[in-house]
């Protein structure tokens, strides 16, 4: 009783210092505030559940990220008054997440705003621009068909160490495995990734690189769940997990000057060369480097997994779409690099359609506007962070129809790109669309393809009935927990 007493007055207290709103609109309402900083878990962990829970306020409503109101904005008009000004949006610090969160990746391109945010994306882009990226097509295709070609050997290492990881007896000569889709595929973006940084990695490289990606993800935990972790005297409530944090970001730096050393010794040229010149010349700060660096390797390994597998996943639970794209895919055989990226095929609505069902995050990472927004006749302050409710957008919007929560990738083949602008939100929106959305698709493409050509897929583990799956908890991303079956193809 005392503890919801204290939620109650802080919720009462942090409403009276600031709302999120101005005088003159309709109230706004909310779920309270909760221990220890409001619906960040909540948003991150529960997204699904709490977006359904939630819609109950109203199309607009407002949560709490620590003593910071965020509005969440639920329809596609809503979504269209926001960003009409978005050149002009700002970033919260650190994303309202606190100063752990700011360790890491608070310096980083994507948390950058106004011209600064201009200057650096200007610096890290050109590897992940359109044309890069098909200049890469044959280098990213030959990546997947080696890796797919290679995912029988991977579930019989693993199978010792990964539990979830599990060979089966072969049945009438079929030559079958079974694997868990995030372990069995969270390599392949991740070193796909990487080269494109770093050019081709030594054995080393690649093993100082995923074990820090080991150690990024133990940082995950203490990332979302805020409490003393938002601030940095938090160190003294667990020194624990400060030390976790202070061994992977100077193992992070470290790895990096060793890489820049060697590759200037040889002549390499690569972008992170590009990069730490930048910084050498003052055109940006140690931190913004180390940061991004972080945000397109390490805290990107979680979406391109989530993408990755929940398309494999949904493609592996509809057979007809899966004979489809079997059928589409040999009949490219012969411009298979142009295919991969095409934006009319079967392959890239697969794709779409699994982006539109299985976002990467159900609340989207927020921005703010420099001007007052009327979304719904409330009035929200400038410089208020707002977010949107993805799944009010890709799914429940009525625009998808009355089967928007079924997997039909041709559903596209009817629609106009310029229809999809404020009713479906993958990749962010203007100029400040993801950086790495070009080598994402492709990649995934490349690997999806490569994958149901050589084989006939179906989930043996991880359904929860009614078309929804095991969500894994150990990802700030809501990436399937689920098993697939894998039978060769004659």
């Amino acid at each position: 009783m005392e503890l919801a007493r204290r939620m109650v007055i802080t919720d009462t207290l942090l409403k009276a210092i600031n709302d999120g709103t101005v005088k003159g609109g309709k109230p706004l309402t909310g779920p309270r505030w909760t221990v220890p900083n409001g619906q960040v878990i909540d948003k991150f962990l529960n997204g699904a559940a709490k977006s359904a829970e939630w819609r109950d306020y109203g199309p607009v409503y407002r949560i709490w990220a620590g003593s910071h109101p965020e509005i969440v904005i639920t329809t596609p008009e809503d979504l269209k008054v926001f960003h009409s000004d978005s050149d002009k949006h700002g970033k919260p610090l650190w994303q309202n997440m606190g100063w752990f969160v700011g360790q890491v990746l608070g310096r980083c391109v994507g948390l950058l705003e106004g011209e600064e945010w201009r200057h650096r994306r200007q610096i890290f882009d050109p590897p992940f621009r359109h044309s890069a990226s098909i200049a890469r097509i044959a280098d990213t295709e030959s990546a997947a068909k080696t890796y797919m070609e290679k995912l029988p050997t991977l579930a019989v290492t693993d199978t010792a160490a990964n539990s979830k990881t599990v060979p089966e007896p072969k049945e009438k000569g079929d030559e079958f495995f079974t694997l868990h889709a995030v372990s069995g595929f969270m390599k392949f973006p991740f070193y796909l990734t990487a080269s494109v940084i770093y050019g081709d990695l030594t054995e080393q490289e690649e093993r100082e690189l995923w074990n820090l990606a080991q150690k990024h993800m133990a940082l995950t935990p203490y990332l979302v769940i805020g409490g003393p972790y938002r601030f940095s005297k938090g160190r003294w409530v667990h020194p624990a997990a400060f030390r976790k944090l202070q061994e992977y970001l100077t193992g992070w730096h470290e790895c990096h000057k060793r890489m820049v050393q060697r590759r200037r010794a040889e002549g390499i040229k690569v972008p992170l060369l590009d990069y730490w010149a930048e910084w050498e010349a003052g055109n940006m700060t140690q931190e913004e480097l180390l940061h991004t660096l972080d945000e397109m390797l390490m805290a990107n390994l979680d979406v391109t997994t989530h993408i990755l597998t929940w398309c494999i996943t949904l493609i592996a639970d509809n057979a007809q779409a899966q004979q489809e794209l079997r059928d589409e895919i040999a009949a490219n055989r012969d411009n298979f690099h142009e295919y991969l990226t095409k934006q009319d095929t079967h392959l890239h609505r697969c794709f779409f359609e699994a982006l539109r069902l299985r976002p990467l995050a159900v609340f989207s990472i927020g921005a703010s506007a420099p001007s007052i927004k009327n979304f719904h006749g409330i009035l929200v302050k400038p410089n208020t962070m707002v977010i949107v409710d993805v799944l009010a957008i890709n799914v429940r919007n009525p625009f998808w129809g009355p089967d928007s929560a079924s997997f039909i990738p041709d559903r596209f083949k009817s629609i106009k790109q310029s229809d999809l602008r404020y009713n479906l939100t993958i990749f962010g929106f203007g100029h400040r669309k993801c950086m790495g959305q070009y080598l994402g698709a492709h990649m995934i493409k490349a690997a999806v393809a490569h994958l149901f050509e050589k084989y006939e897929i179906r989930v043996s583990d991880g359904r929860k009935g009614d078309g929804e799956y095991k969500i894994s908890k150990e990802s700030w991303v809501p990436m399937a927990d689920v098993r697939i079956r894998l039978r060769k193809l004659s």
